[in-house]
């Protein structure tokens, strides 16, 4: 939905309200009430009918319904009411009325359509619509304040004060003005909706077993906590009997400042698992070490503030010497009995402490080591 070009832009609920700028426009210029409502009504029908046309769905042309109904109830009571109704801007305040009702009632069916036009939309339609909605809102409001003004204006201004220029400003350029601003703001707004989203990472949401059942915006993954289960891939560094550890940033949702692996990456959507995990090696440490990875756990790993399907990889190297300090590699290579020894200390991350036992069994202390009963 949000591609590029003016497509994007099409969605702006200002455009749907271009029927009734023109019926201002026309009734300004001296065109009669009846014809400047005929000509805008079509108006309303035609652009309602190209909008639906172009997105095989009404979802972003309901801004069009709400002219035409404004339009066509204000010329139902033109038709009654012509010979009694003061002439002048009257029906261009009447039928700004019924579009700030109209807005009020879109306002209030805002889940009904959602349910009914984007239940099975992905998530860029789905903000796209939220943004329609905002801007909707906004055309309300301005409309809304610009009838008390008029209100105000009458109240308060005697007629003989009134001037034909006043009129024109107050009635004709004001909800004009307020129709173009709302356009343009709108516009800004959803070039840089476009702008975030084609940057922005998506992580799937999985079940336990590993199946994808959907996908979130990482920018708004902190926020949903332990709502939904996620793949991370972890990597373990070792060399011979050595693990590498370093402090996780402060800023950390798991065990900040703790020791951890310094590899861990959230798997992104439609990547590949064994490619996440050599990326989160190759990104600190560079890709000129060759260095062999493989898999070794999958375990769920929950707590307040995230909920984790974790893939435990294992990359080995056979001197740690070729590992050098640098502001991204701060740590250093732990021996067993080091961790053992500190692991009373509360130093060490959750998920590190869960898979200690594991990764020391499997991995660090040799096979012959565990027949004699030795490690470092």
């Amino acid at each position: 939905m949000l591609s590029t070009g003016i497509r994007k832009y099409m969605t702006n609920p200002a455009i749907g309200l271009l029927p009734f700028v023109l019926f201002i426009l026309l009734y300004t210029s001296g065109v009669e009430t009846a014809c400047s409502l005929s000509i805008s009504i079509l108006s309303a029908v035609a652009g309602e009918i190209s909008i639906r046309s172009y997105y095989k769905s009404r979802s972003f042309s309901l801004t069009f319904y709400i002219s035409g109904i404004s339009l066509l109830a204000t010329f139902i009571i033109w038709f009654f009411t012509y010979n009694h109704l003061d002439k002048g801007e009257t029906y261009i305040v009447l039928c700004e009325m019924l579009i700030v009702i109209m807005f009020m009632l879109l306002r209030a069916s805002k889940t009904y359509i959602a349910a009914v036009f984007f239940r099975q939309k992905n998530l860029r339609q789905k903000a796209l619509m939220n943004e329609y909605y905002n801007s909707a809102s906004i055309i309300r409001y301005s409309l809304t304040f610009h009838i008390f003004g008029i209100m105000l204006y009458r109240q308060f201004i005697g007629k003989e004060s009134i001037t034909a220029g006043c009129n024109v400003v107050l009635f004709s350029i004001l909800p004009v003005l307020i129709i173009l601003f709302a356009g343009i703001y709108q516009v800004y707004k959803i070039s840089r909706l476009s702008s975030k989203l084609k940057k922005e990472e998506w992580i799937p949401i999985v079940t336990e077993k590993g199946e994808v059942t959907g996908k979130i915006a990482k920018s708004v993954l902190l926020n949903t906590k332990n709502r939904f289960l996620h793949p991370v891939v972890r990597v373990a560094l070792t060399s011979k009997t050595k693990v590498y550890l370093q402090e996780r940033t402060v800023g950390d949702v798991l065990s900040p400042g703790k020791l951890d692996y310094p590899f861990e990456k959230y798997m992104l959507f439609n990547h590949e698992i064994n490619l996440v995990a050599r990326s989160s090696i190759g990104e600190m440490i560079g890709d000129e070490l060759d260095i062999s990875i493989k898999f070794i756990l999958k375990y769920v790993f929950e707590n307040d503030n995230t909920k984790r399907l974790n893939f435990l990889f294992v990359a080995d190297i056979d001197d740690e010497d070729k590992i050098k300090k640098s502001n991204l590699m701060t740590g250093k290579f732990w021996t067993v009995k080091q961790i053992e020894e500190s692991f009373a200390d509360e130093i060490f991350s959750e998920c590190f402490e869960l898979e200690f036992e594991y990764l020391k069994n499997m991995v660090l202390i040799p096979s012959s080591s565990l027949v004699t009963g030795k490690s470092d």
